[in-house]
């Protein structure tokens, strides 16, 4: 009896996480694949492909990792909002065999300015390939899922972008050509699962234009934690490895990747049942605590805390900022200058970090402090914004479980009888 009882609680309670998902299971999975090697050939081609292409030609690197981010964002700026007329599917695989083209060229051609065009060329074909898989991403989701599927898609891609992180440090060249090729291809796995045109569920709701004060107010944490994460936070865990022994800073490290998967999961089905306000207000709160800790008491325990806290905060805003947010402020025609107007952010972000990589190195208290200030201050703009979330899906759960509860107590006073 207990038994039964403690099923059909947990059946209960699956029913109301799964409600409102209508992605179909093959969509589910192309959005993972297409994810997962955007997200992650994006990391090893601008952290190391780059690098080791640049580096030998005598030129800052560094320099070069800016001017191509900055380069992403302008070609979003000027050409993104136009895919929009396009089917993303078939720009997912058209970006995605120029980057491959344009990367294998690298194993062929040699010379510096040949060399750094291809580099330019590969980016700015990755830039759009992304924006694309977002497009696809937001025409197979409606709003009452957006953030559940994006946490699940986090929660099973991520493992295996960690794998990268650890890997592509120690590969040479070649070997990164040949990840980052081989990363890329996998897009293509995707016309296994014969994605048709029914699975692009195209979003045809009300045509809703939000004032600019809304995408104002919802960018500024975005810009705020780019910017930070590309420079102060880096800063930060810069100066703590620097402090304490290889194998704890390792420890630190895992323990934050854990924290993460985790965050991505819960931040999914907080930003759906509890609203985007608040998920991101937890999400800022939880970045910003783990940015004061290092700061404010300089030990182990405080470390460990920190990169935790940061692992959850970081996770959160992942998945609201790459899948939700843009998303809820998009209609059929703006979608794709939604979703680049998060994508330039990130990579104007990322710009400004690789310049400042060797600019200074502040202390642990300055970096730490400055981070939590910067981080709280554009809570700020969350306050006075609305909610994107439906009210009434909210509702709506809120009555489903009021109903089971009481269908509960009518069952249970029936069988007293």
């Amino acid at each position: 009896m207990g038994k039964s009882a403690v099923g059909a609680c947990l059946s209960q309670r699956m029913s109301i996480l799964k409600e409102g998902i209508l992605l179909t299971k093959r969509g589910f999975l192309a959005n993972v694949v297409f994810f997962f090697a955007y997200f992650t050939t994006h990391y090893v081609f601008s952290y190391y492909l780059s690098e080791q292409v640049i580096a030998p030609t005598g030129f800052d690197p560094h320099v070069a990792q800016a001017v191509l981010n900055f380069a992403m964002a302008f070609v979003l700026a000027t050409t993104g909002f136009r895919l929009n007329k396009i089917n993303p599917l078939r720009a997912i695989y058209t970006f995605s065999a120029t980057s491959v083209a344009t990367i294998v060229l690298l194993f062929l051609l040699s010379g510096s300015a040949i060399d750094w065009l291809i580099v330019f060329a590969a980016g700015i074909s990755l830039a759009l390939g992304q924006l694309a898989f977002f497009l696809y991403f937001w025409r197979t989701t409606v709003q009452d899922e957006r953030a559940r599927i994006g946490g699940l898609i986090g929660l099973i891609s991520l493992p295996f972008y960690f794998g990268a992180i650890v890997v592509t440090p120690s590969l040479d060249l070649g070997g990164t050509i040949l990840l980052s090729t081989i990363l890329i291809l996998t897009t293509f796995c995707v016309a296994l699962l014969r994605p048709s045109q029914a699975l692009l569920k195209i979003n045809v709701g009300a045509e809703i234009t939000l004032e600019k004060r809304t995408i104002v107010l919802y960018s500024i944490p975005w810009i705020v934690f780019s910017l930070v994460n590309a420079t102060l936070a880096r800063n930060t865990s810069l100066v703590i490895s620097q402090q304490i022994s290889s194998s704890f800073y390792s420890s630190l490290v895992l323990a934050q990747l854990f924290a993460t998967l985790i965050g991505v999961f819960m931040g999914g089905f907080v930003a759906d049942f509890l609203g985007r306000r608040p998920a991101l207000a937890i999400s800022l709160t939880l970045y910003g605590l783990s940015s004061a800790l290092p700061g404010l008491f300089n030990n182990e325990l405080a470390f460990l805390s920190a990169y935790v806290a940061n692992g959850f905060g970081w996770g959160f805003l992942l998945i609201l900022y790459s899948f939700v947010i843009w998303g809820d402020m998009s209609n059929k025609s703006n979608s794709a200058k939604m979703y680049s107007i998060g994508l330039i952010i990130f990579y104007v972000g990322a710009g400004v970090g690789f310049l400042t990589t060797d600019a200074f190195e502040l202390p642990l208290i300055v970096s730490s402090l400055a981070s939590c200030l910067l981080i709280f201050l554009s809570n700020m703009p969350i306050v006075v914004a609305p909610e994107l979330s439906p009210p009434d899906f909210r509702e709506k759960i809120a009555l489903k479980m009021h109903l089971k509860a009481i269908k509960k107590v009518k069952r249970e006073s029936q069988n007293r009888t």
